[in-house]
């Protein structure tokens, strides 16, 4: 099918949905999409935090760290049973999505988990922002943590929490060479008893990740409670452009403490 960025086809028709289903097949060079989703699931009182997978009880990182500098990362488990030789009943292999400088494209690398033992990826990274498991055994589709940290920095870029099969991290990196359309962002909450919660959601980007990785800009707000609707969704629409470098994500801020809090944002990233 012939067509452009628009959303026309070659008589010069809007394609709307069909669109949408073309960019998804490949069908425009230089045009791809991405559907961020994240969870935290230990959103306290008063504790502004990203929405991703280190924001939960035990590991209890509310804000999620970006590499100092392009970083080369160590992915193990916390499952000895998450080993691809020998092959384990858990996660065997995953495919990391990655940046290796702010000037590049996304990269992937698919690694060969060894339990407990760290593997060493072959190529550095200034941001991964995707983690999925592509092989596994018949236990669980990965029964440990699997973390991807920073050497130096000794932090962790991404997770995979225990039988989950891939990152829930709201967050996500663009290079100089694209930029991204936003074309929505939404959140939800889940409160099972106990007062009425709250949340507020930003969603936030840093334009100048490239010199400093600290500061980031509001680009949207909304805010849920419980007691009425605990889900919302924002359509841009003209879409919402932001040129990369860039890093996007989603921060929540709580009324109560322990809230589990779900949210992503739909893209449509273009080649400059």
């Amino acid at each position: 099918m012939a067509g452009d960025f628009l959303g026309r086809d070659a008589a010069g028709h809007l394609l709307s949905d069909e669109f949408a289903l073309e960019v998804a097949r490949g069908s425009f060079p230089g045009i791809t999409h991405v559907n961020k989703f994240g969870r935290s699931t230990n959103v306290d009182s008063g504790v502004v935090t990203d929405i991703w997978d280190g924001a939960n009880a035990t590991d209890d990182v509310d804000i999620w760290v970006a590499p100092t500098q392009a970083r080369i990362h160590t992915i193990a488990s916390t499952s000895a049973s998450d080993d691809g030789d020998p092959a384990g009943v858990g996660a065997r292999t995953i495919r990391v999505y990655y940046l290796p400088d702010w000037n590049t494209r996304e990269a992937t690398e698919d690694i060969t988990l060894n339990g407990v033992n760290g593997v060493v990826m072959s190529a550095a990274a200034v941001i991964i922002h995707r983690m999925v498991v592509l092989t596994k055994g018949a236990t669980s589709v990965n029964v440990g943590v699997i973390t991807a940290t920073a050497a130096v920095d000794g932090t962790v870029t991404a997770q995979i929490n225990a039988g989950q099969g891939q990152t829930q991290m709201a967050i996500y990196g663009v290079p100089s060479v694209q930029s991204a359309y936003l074309t929505s962002y939404y959140v939800s909450m889940l409160r099972a008893s106990g007062a009425t919660a709250g949340v507020d959601v930003a969603l936030l980007a840093n334009p100048e990740p490239d010199a400093e990785l600290l500061n980031f800009l509001v680009k949207h707000t909304q805010a849920i409670i419980s007691a009425g609707s605990s889900y919302l969704l924002h359509r841009f629409m003209p879409y919402n452009k932001l040129a990369g470098p860039l890093i996007l994500k989603l921060e929540a801020t709580s009324t109560v403490n322990d809230l589990d809090v779900s949210g992503g944002f739909d893209a449509i990233i273009v080649d400059n």
